[in-house]
């Protein structure tokens, strides 16, 4: 093999890396370029490594030891859950490292260069006859889009980390179309549940921990687009002045969310002053665990509202659909909503944007209005 060059080359007017290299021998040498796509000196430095072996091992026919990568799924998968354990709620990691062992019940311990497109139609065969009960077999195709999703996460991590120098194999995969269950409540639909938890805090038992909040809880998240996880563990000293505070730790995309008090908010808050507990949460109910079971109430609402698909997330997609719909263009910007939402891309509070025959013939007249001006 020839002598080769010293390493990546850096082009001086843009900053990135390109490889510049002679492959071959006599008659068969030939010049290969193209650009490393990094400006960043280790990354390129990598990067032309993996290059300069997988061109020499594919002239000479061979496979070279240093372009595969022999670190095994279990070896990736403690390192993978140590570091999401630094960046997520203990829920969303033990749900992590659940799925990965799942994952790897079905292949084994196996090289991340052994995972090709078959092994990933076996794993869905695989999580499609999983048995979840004795009556019921099989993870539902938003569930398998879940752990194709992880592994995805996986193989970003496997990369950044240079444990893996291929391509991700999960871009191949197309997820499963899944319907969309979220929707938002009429005014009339509204009402019902709301009867229904008044309802359900009258009739419950002095002891139970949960069920006396039901329409507080409701209201909370109507007034404030919050998540049920996030009204369930609200604490009082998030409650600040005129505002409720969630901090970057409290929140699904890991941001600060400041939400403005209003009358309705401040009024719930302070019928739960006097049942203040030394734990310091909103909802005072004893016996927290981990996790806050809600199926209890779900089905209640369920049952005394007649809305026989109630979840609690649609009471936030309704009061986000409110924000989105009525708000904007009434002194309202887009960039409000987001943030009290706690979204980070424009294209998920659209979603709530559901149109209206009404708005769209004022949009309509608005238009004709000013085209009639610039004609005049």
């Amino acid at each position: 093999m020839p002598k080769r060059r010293e390493g990546p080359r850096r082009d001086k007017k843009t900053g990135f890396y390109y490889f510049d290299e002679y492959v071959g021998l006599g008659d068969d040498k030939k010049r290969i370029r193209f650009s490393l796509k990094t400006r960043d000196p280790d990354k390129a430095r990598w990067r032309w490594e993996q290059e300069y072996r997988k061109h020499w091992s594919k002239y000479y026919g061979i496979e070279s030891p240093a372009t595969i990568s022999r670190v095994s799924f279990s070896e990736l998968a403690e390192d993978f859950v140590d570091y999401e354990r630094t960046v997520k709620k203990v829920k969303e990691w033990e749900t992590m490292e659940n799925r990965l062992r799942i994952i790897q019940e079905c292949w084994g311990d196996i090289a991340l260069n052994d995972i090709t497109r078959d092994r990933l139609v076996e794993l869905d065969k695989h999580l499609r006859t999983l048995p979840i009960t004795d009556e019921r077999k099989g993870r539902s195709e938003a569930t398998i889009n879940h752990y194709f999703g992880l592994l995805k996460t996986f193989f970003n991590f496997a990369i950044r980390t240079k444990r893996y120098s291929g391509e991700n194999p999960i871009k191949e995969i197309r997820p499963y179309t899944v319907e969309e269950k979220r929707r938002e409540y009429t005014p009339e639909e509204l009402e019902r549940i709301l009867d229904a938890a008044e309802r359900i805090e009258s009739e419950c038992r002095k002891s139970a921990k949960l069920q006396k909040y039901t329409k507080r809880i409701i209201l909370l998240l109507l007034y404030t687009g919050m998540r049920i996880g996030e009204v369930l563990n609200l604490k009082w000293e998030n409650v600040k002045d005129n505002k409720i505070v969630l901090k970057r730790t409290e929140t699904k995309q890991r941001k600060e969310k400041v939400i403005p008090m209003t009358d309705g908010i401040r009024k719930v808050l302070e019928s739960l002053q006097d049942k203040r507990r030394t734990d310091g949460y909103v909802i005072p109910m004893g016996g927290r665990g981990k996790e806050i079971d809600t199926t209890e109430m779900i089905r209640k609402i369920r049952k005394h509202s007649e809305i026989q698909d109630f979840i609690f997330h649609n009471i936030r997609h309704t009061a986000s659909t409110i924000m989105v719909s009525e708000a904007l263009g009434r002194g309202v910007g887009l960039a409000d909503v987001m943030r009290i939402l706690g979204h980070s891309q424009v294209s998920t509070t659209m979603r709530y944007l559901h149109p209206d025959f009404s708005r769209m013939k004022k949009a309509m007249q608005v238009l004709e209005r000013k085209a009639k001006k610039k004609n005049e």
